[in-house]
């Protein structure tokens, strides 16, 4: 069995920006060698998420706009109150209050996916893509991949 590991770095645009990455994972694939397996896909950041789905304006736009209902980043969030919060603080995020980003982050499930390869291939759906999005402000981003099998 093969195990590879790789880390690819990005700079977001932030304010809810997806990137297709797709290509960048399928690259990492053939690096690896592994011809059948599986490829996971991660972000090591909390405001960020890996997900599989489709790269197409008027879907990405509908999203926005739901998370945007769901998270109004105008409201009050007790993770930007500075007189209540105690932990973890980051003198970036008391410029700009992410408390909106840390709720979407959790209503989107886990950081990364997992994506089975078949020779040498990911096995996506026909309209499916990997995609990166930043649920945050504009920041330095790096997304990690591994690609176990044979």
């Amino acid at each position: 069995m093969k195990v590879f590991q790789g880390e690819r770095n990005l700079r977001t645009e932030g304010g809810l920006s997806v990137r297709d990455i797709t290509e960048d994972v399928a690259e990492a694939v053939r690096e690896s060698g592994v011809r059948d397996g599986i490829v996971c896909v991660y972000s090591p950041h909390t405001t960020c998420c890996v997900r599989v789905n489709e790269f197409e304006n008027g879907f990405l736009k509908d999203f926005a706009e739901l998370l945007r209902g769901l998270v109004p980043s105008e409201r009050y969030y007790a993770h930007d109150d500075w007189e209540q919060r105690t932990e973890n603080i980051c003198e970036e995020d008391m410029e700009l209050g992410n408390g909106h980003a840390h709720c979407m982050s959790m209503l989107l499930g886990s950081a990364g996916e997992a994506i089975p390869v078949r020779a040498g291939e990911l096995c996506l759906g026909t309209w499916q893509r990997v995609l990166f999005l930043e649920l945050d402000r504009e920041r330095d981003r790096r997304w990690l991949v591994q690609v176990v099998g044979s």
